[in-house]
C-alpha cells in the first residue's frame, strides 16, 4: 500500500510547494509520508497508574525509522495512516481470463497540520488539489473517492495522533485537519496468468518514492 500513500503525499508536496512558491518571508514544509501509530506504556509518577501513549512512526521499508511530531521550524506539515482493513468486492469488470477480479477500498488518514498564518481556507484547497486518480505500478487502477470528509476537531485529533505530549503548546499557533478519504484500487493480473490456472502465484511491485520536502 506504499505506492498509493507516497503517490498521494508527492501530489499534495505537489501543490503545497506550488501554492507556496514565491512567498514572503520563506516557507518551510515537512512530508512524514507513509505513517502507523505504534504505543508506549508509561508510569505517572503521581498516581502510579499506567497509560499507553501513541508514538506515530514513519514507514519507509528500512529500519530508519522516525518519530513523527509537529515542530515550529515548520510552517506546513502532513502525513497519512491506513486506519482500518482493506474492505474488497468481486468485479465483474475486473476480470481477466480465468481469473475472478477484485475491487479493493483502502481506507485513509491524511493529517494536515499548518501554521495558522496561512488560513482557514488552505485544507479546502488542498482537498481539492488532491486528484482523483493516481498510476501505481504493479496496480490495474487507483481511484480516489469522493466523498471524502474532513475533521477539524484539533484537540481530539492532537491527542490521537500524538497523544498526552505538548498539545497547549501547539493549539494557538497550529491548524490541524483530518481528511478522511479512501482509495479503491484493483490489482495487475499479468496477461500470462489470466491465461492459465488460478491458482498460479505473480507478484506486485510497489513505487519507488521520493520527498520532495525535507
Amino acid at each position: 500500500m506504499a505506492g498509493i500513500v507516497d503517490s498521494i503525499s508527492l501530489a499534495i508536496e505537489t501543490f503545497v510547494l506550488d501554492h507556496f512558491d514565491g512567498a514572503d518571508p520563506e516557507m518551510h514544509f515537512k512530508s512524514w509520508g507513509f505513517v502507523e501509530l505504534a504505543s508506549r506504556s508509561s508510569r505517572s509518577p503521581k498516581t502510579g497508574g499506567t497509560s499507553n501513549q501513541p508514538i506515530p512512526m514513519t514507514i519507509n521499508g528500512t529500519g530508519q525509522r522516525e518519530q513523527v511530531s509537529i515542530n515550529d521550524r515548520y510552517d506546513y506539515i502532513h502525513w497519512i495512516r491506513w486506519v482500518s482493513p482493506i474492505t474488497s468486492v468481486e468485479s465483474e469488470a475486473d476480470s481477466w481470463g480465468v481469473v475472478e477480479g477484485k475491487r479493493m477500498t483502502l481506507p485513509l488518514r491524511i493529517v494536515v497540520a499548518h501554521k495558522v498564518e496561512i488560513g482557514e481556507n488552505f485544507i479546502l484547497e488542498l482537498v481539492n488539489a488532491i486528484p482523483e486518480n493516481i498510476i501505481v505500478p504493479g496496480l490495474d487502477f487507483v481511484f480516489l473517492k469522493s466523498d471524502y470528509s474532513i475533521d477539524p476537531d484539533h484537540e481530539e485529533i492532537y491527542r490521537t495522533e500524538l497523544g498526552d505530549t505538548v498539545y497547549e503548546q501547539h493549539r494557538f499557533n497550529w491548524n490541524i485537519y483530518v481528511i478522511n478519504i479512501s482509495a479503491e484500487f484493483a490489482i495487475c493480473i499479468p496477461s500470462s496468468l489470466a491465461e492459465s490456472s488460478p491458482d498460479e502465484e505473480f507478484k506486485i511491485y510497489d513505487l519507488t518514492y521520493d520527498s520532495i520536502f525535507d
